[in-house]
């Protein structure tokens, strides 16, 4: 490449960044305001849609309204039943084909009153366990700590106050809690499903 072509190619490489540089320096040059400039920049409130090649959709529209409520987390169901009896076992003779209640003794069916009214509330409706108060289906099962009559009316009647578990002898009669007992016992032996009973009386 002779000398000449070389310093063409410079002088037009020089030339070009000259000019772009003059048009920068102009850019950046502070202008004289008219009126056209007064009031704020135009704000595009607009967003396409992805797919959507036909209209654009203002902003607000495409916004999800808060409704001020949390979605509630999602718990899968326990595997089995608290109270389902072991596989291969026969159904209770209190219930009948369709899964309905069948008929309790006037004695259980009183316990389960009983029951309801009074324990409840701590030891779960049902029988069925509740963290707040030990769970009757184990200590009244056989081989648990309240399995005889006479240990679970002595608990029930003096209460353990040490465990925040009032006395109820002063709120049910011997023969109350003996049927509370019935019921329970019933219940932890699976012979009295979960579930309102049907009266003995009809």
């Amino acid at each position: 490449m002779s000398k000449e072509v070389i310093v063409k190619t410079i002088a037009a490489v020089a030339a070009r960044l000259g000019c772009a540089l003059a048009l920068s320096l102009t850019a950046c040059t502070p202008r004289e305001q008219t009126s056209q400039d007064q009031g704020p920049a135009p704000v595009d409130t607009s967003v396409e849609i992805p797919g959507d090649t036909s209209a654009t959709a203002p902003m607000d529209t495409l916004a999800v309204p808060d409704t001020g409520v949390a979605t509630p987390p999602i718990t899968p169901p326990p595997s089995t039943a608290p109270d389902t009896p072991p596989a291969g076992a026969q159904p209770s003779s209190n219930q009948g084909a369709t899964g309905q209640q069948g008929q309790l003794s006037q004695l259980e069916y009183e316990g389960w009153r009983q029951y309801s009214v009074n324990c409840s509330r701590c030891h779960g409706q049902d029988v069925l366990p509740n963290p707040v108060a030990a769970n009757l289906l184990v200590s009244v099962a056989p081989g648990g700590p309240m399995a005889s009559e006479s240990s679970f009316t002595k608990v029930v009647s003096e209460g353990r106050p040490e465990r925040g578990m009032p006395a109820f002898k002063s709120i049910m009669s011997p023969d109350q809690i003996r049927a509370v007992y019935t019921y329970v016992k019933g219940r932890a032996e699976k012979r009295i499903p979960p579930g309102r009973p049907a009266s003995p009386t009809g």
